[in-house]
């Protein structure tokens, strides 16, 4: 497989979903450090008082996102990483930030030769008309 990095798909239930904005992005900043990623741009926007915030931060080597649901206990973290970043450290840095948080980490492999057969929908907004669009042979085609 050529790879082009690792995807990390991290769900926590508990305190991470009840950090503050600036407490995210704290969190967020020193994993992408621990990781060894360089760090272009941050931005976060809450979305009012006891409501969740979401939150990017860009990397030259791609991204790490929250979105936090604090009503439902539950954050989703997500971090992706190319080159000789490490996620997995990035990774630990989030999951070990409230210790009582139950956690999950998820690793996906990001690269060639991918699996292919899923089948999208895409709404046309000029006329209502469904056109599908099957990926098959790393081409999309219109069904």
């Amino acid at each position: 497989m050529l790879s082009f990095g690792h995807h990390l798909i991290i769900e926590c239930l508990g305190q991470h979903a009840h950090l503050g904005e600036q407490a995210l992005e704290r969190l967020l900043v020193t994993a992408a450090e621990a990781g060894g990623a360089s760090v272009l741009q941050t931005h976060f926007h809450p979305f009012g008082e006891g409501r969740g915030i979401t939150g990017v931060v860009l990397l030259a080597e791609s991204h790490i996102t929250v979105h936090t649901w604090p009503e439902h206990d539950y954050a989703a973290f997500d971090v992706f990483m190319c080159g000789g970043c490490r996620p997995m450290q990035a990774a630990e840095i989030i999951t070990t930030a409230c210790p009582d948080a139950v956690t999950s980490v998820r690793s996906i492999e990001r690269g060639l030769p991918f699996s292919t057969g899923y089948v999208t929908e895409h709404l046309s907004s000029s006329n209502s008309q469904s056109d599908s669009f099957s990926m098959g042979e790393g081409k999309i085609q219109n069904s």
